[in-house]
């Protein structure tokens, strides 16, 4: 754990030295219903690859969930992810792909790669917002009993949804 944060502060730390193309951000999430309560909280930080649509990130993804009886579960996920931006729809808006990889950072025993679909929507010189939704590609699960399973997904639930603000320097 201590390696994982060290790097990102080496990442962030970079990051900002370079003064250019870089960006900081992420997401808060929530999620309620009758049989559990969670709440999400993702930091982001990333540079985007000086004339060229590519960009490179990682996310952290710290998730706590209230399962009743179950008491509280926590996940923390390490999202690096590679990112095209397919075309400017206006001035301020402009669609992209993320080639993202999930890897569960405390038990390690979830992997996902695919790609989700955004759009950004740039607020001023500096802000902007994203919206992203779904996810396709494949999952590598490990269950209790130590059984693999591996699968490919098309999923356009609402869970997928999400939402950010980022700071561009």
């Amino acid at each position: 754990m201590k390696k994982i944060l060290l790097l990102l502060a080496f990442v962030i730390t970079a990051s900002l030295s370079s003064q250019a193309q870089v960006w900081i951000g992420g997401s808060v999430n929530g999620s309620f219903n009758k049989e559990a309560k969670s709440f999400t909280i993702a930091p982001d930080v990333g540079y985007a690859i000086p004339n060229t649509p590519f960009s490179v990130a990682c996310a952290l993804d710290y998730q706590v969930s209230y399962l009743g009886e179950e008491g509280y579960s926590h996940e923390l996920t390490l999202s690096p992810y590679f990112r095209y931006d397919i075309c400017d729809i206006s001035e301020r808006f402009s669609l992209f792909v993320d080639l993202v990889a999930d890897i569960d950072a405390l038990k390690f025993s979830n992997f996902d790669i695919g790609l989700a679909p955004g759009v950004s929507f740039n607020i001023t010189e500096h802000w902007s917002a994203e919206f992203s939704y779904g996810f396709v590609g494949y999952q590598r699960e490990l269950g209790e009993d130590d059984t693999v399973e591996h699968s490919f997904t098309l999923d356009f639930k609402a869970a997928t949804a999400e939402f950010g603000i980022y700071y561009n320097f």
